[in-house]
């Protein structure tokens, strides 16, 4: 391994070391206030493309979608299928 690559996966480590106790560290209410934070950033970058949006409640109705089968409703979704017990 070359010795660039030592020192990469080195400094990798040490900043993954760090990032862990930072969010070790953090109170609940500081960690509730960082979710804010980035529903509301992800918000405004959902707002700022008219076809994203459009695209992102197309997706999530066909995630949504169900069916009757056997007087029971199914989710379609295969992946939300996988979820059901």
């Amino acid at each position: 391994m070359p010795a660039d690559e030592t020192s990469i996966r080195a400094a990798l480590a040490v900043r993954a070391k760090y990032l862990r106790r930072m969010r070790e560290n953090r109170t609940p209410s500081e960690r509730l206030a960082q979710l804010a934070r980035l529903q509301r950033a992800s918000f405004r970058v959902l707002c700022a493309s008219p076809h994203g949006y459009q695209h992102y409640v197309r997706r999530n109705m066909a995630l949504r979608r169900a069916e009757v089968i056997d007087g029971v409703w199914r989710p379609v979704s295969p992946v939300r299928r996988a979820q059901q017990p």
